[in-house]
């Protein structure tokens, strides 16, 4: 069941990477085809916009024209042409009565240039192509008044001398062009002509004003602008398609091919291989593959010969070691009792001959070599309990205690040896504490562990003892006023043979602390150290109340 999860996350995670790339192509065709598109597009909107503009800027300019020169053909005949009054071209036009005379075929009336302009304005609006207008800014008739537009095209006619003027509204083009006085100006409009100086030809008298209709232009501008968008969406998609299909056959397939033959090749399958036919760099990078692999290949086959050959090596060291490290464990047993026996009989020799030499320096040497058996007895009795510990050869026996009680028999042991150098044990009692351990063996941990706090302890110092029960432990810590133990070496100090510091006095044997951690560690405990250099140092023992092991009491 692992296993198939195993494979189908690993599957999982190859589909998200390679819809990553995907994406990330995508995103990198979008980021740079969309705005050049866009732009070009843009372009293309902006420049049909002006051409329309300017498309119909040239055609109010011809109408603009047209018009200007049936004004100066109309002059031309002598300030007018004659029109029929019942005729259809005269209609909605107002006329003047000195202007008409009577023919045999019917009464006919001036037309001036202004009337004719009026009335092709008239005829314009009604087929709704443009729109004519004349304006001036001292006009004869009201129907000639200049608006906004028409006044400031006609002051900067007379002032910035623009032969046109023009603007762009929501639904129309207005342009304008300046009217000159002519000399057939000059004779119809004798009314003005008071005065020296006043009219002079060539003169502005006003303006003609074209408005050609942009609204139907701007429909199909935007219309434009509509398909222009949707055939760039559309060309940007299947340029996206486009390239997408060949990435995905040209790049993609090549690298999900590589990424499944590596896969096979990290779970163990050596042999794979990949066939890449691109005739580029990938199929380069296909072939520096296979040449991996191969290599990969060979250099496992000779490692896996290297460590069955190694551990056929290491195999034949351990039975060795097995069987020096039995050898060296019965032999240390042996010993041990062995030695225990001629040591016995000699600490009985030497108690006799404490008792019956009465010369002073015989008696100093007695003591002397007293003192040196006790020092191997105790030797010998931890190196006997060290392997039988070690051995897994003691036969355990864990039992409901009062640690309370226990604490303050280890004291009243070690209170003689105290006394000694003048020093206090402390011990607060915090009332009944019980705990499931083995009595004797414990006893032997917290002797150890007591003796060396007097034996490092100087003179007329305190040694602090404590017990507490907390978080399902009970706590017991000796603290001494002794040198310290530097930090470095609180590991070492619980290896077998260790003594401490060269320069440090008070040396044992190097197997009380050992002895003590693999007993504590029986009890699925915990010991550990606190010191400084200098400030003596402090060992906490911590016993679970439920062995795991054993249960509950």
């Amino acid at each position: 069941m692992i296993g198939i999860r195993s494979e189908s996350l690993k599957a999982t995670k190859r589909n998200i990477m390679n819809h990553s790339l995907s994406k990330k192509f995508i995103f990198g065709v979008v980021i740079i085809i969309v705005p050049i598109l866009g732009l070009i597009f843009t372009w293309i909107g902006a420049n049909l916009i002006k051409q329309a503009k300017a498309q119909t800027i040239e055609k109010a300019r011809v109408v603009a024209d047209t018009i200007i020169l049936t004004r100066k053909w109309v002059t031309d005949c002598d300030g007018g042409i004659f029109v029929p009054v019942k005729s259809l071209g005269a209609k909605s036009i107002d006329f003047k009565t000195e202007c008409r005379f009577n023919t045999p075929i019917g009464d006919l009336q001036m037309f001036t240039p202004a009337m004719v302009t009026k009335k092709l304005s008239q005829y314009s609006m009604k087929e709704k192509s443009y729109s004519i207008n004349l304006s001036s800014l001292s006009p004869i008739s009201i129907d000639n008044m200049a608006d906004d537009f028409e006044r400031k095209a006609l002051m900067r006619f007379k002032h910035e001398k623009v032969k046109e003027v023009y603007r762009f509204t929501d639904f129309s083009c207005d342009f304008m062009v300046p009217l000159y006085r002519t000399e057939g100006c000059i004779k119809c409009h004798t009314s003005e002509n008071q005065g020296p100086g006043k009219i002079t030809i060539s003169s502005i008298i006003g303006g003609l004003r074209v408005t050609v209709p942009f609204t139907k232009t701007r429909k199909i501008l935007k219309q434009n602008a509509i398909m222009f968008g949707a055939a760039g969406i559309c060309i940007t998609v299947l340029l996206i398609l486009f390239l997408l299909f060949m990435i995905n056959n040209i790049v993609l397939k090549p690298l999900k091919e590589l990424e499944e033959k590596g896969r096979q090749i990290s779970s163990g399958i050596l042999d794979a291989r990949v066939e890449i036919k691109t005739n580029d760099e990938l199929e380069v990078l296909g072939h520096n593959f296979n040449m991996m692999a191969s290599s990969l290949g060979k250099s496992h086959e000779q490692l896996e010969k290297k460590v069955s050959m190694a551990t056929m090596d290491l195999e034949k060291a351990n039975r060795e070691l097995l069987k020096l490290d039995k050898l060296k464990s019965d032999f240390l047993a042996n010993m041990s009792h062995e030695l225990r026996s001629p040591l016995t009989a000699a600490r009985g020799g030497v108690t006799y001959l404490e008792r019956t030499i009465q010369n002073p320096d015989a008696f100093q040497y007695l003591t002397i070599v007293e003192k040196n058996l006790t020092r191997l007895t105790g030797l010998i009795n931890n190196l006997f309990d060290f392997t039988k510990l070690e051995a897994g050869k003691i036969e355990w026996e864990f039992n409901r205690e009062n640690i309370t009680t226990f604490v303050e028999e280890v004291i009243e042991i070690m209170s003689p040896i105290a006394m000694e150098k003048n020093i206090s044990v402390d011990f607060v009692n915090p009332g009944n504490i019980y705990a499931l351990i083995d009595l004797e063996r414990m006893e032997q941990v917290l002797v150890n562990i007591l003796d060396n706090a007097i034996k490092f302890s100087p003179n007329n110092s305190i040694i602090q003892i404590g017990l507490e029960k907390t978080k399902g432990r009970v706590e017991i810590f000796i603290k001494d006023q002794g040198p310290g133990i530097d930090e470095e070496l609180f590991e070492n100090i619980f290896e077998k043979f260790y003594t401490g510091q060269k320069n440090q006095q008070n040396k044992g044997s190097g197997m009380g602390l050992a002895i003590s951690k693999v007993i504590v560690n029986a009890h699925e405990g915990e010991i550990k150290v606190k010191s400084s250099q200098g400030s003596g140092a402090g060992f906490y023992i911590l016993l679970p109340l439920m062995h795991k092991s054993r249960g509950n009491f």
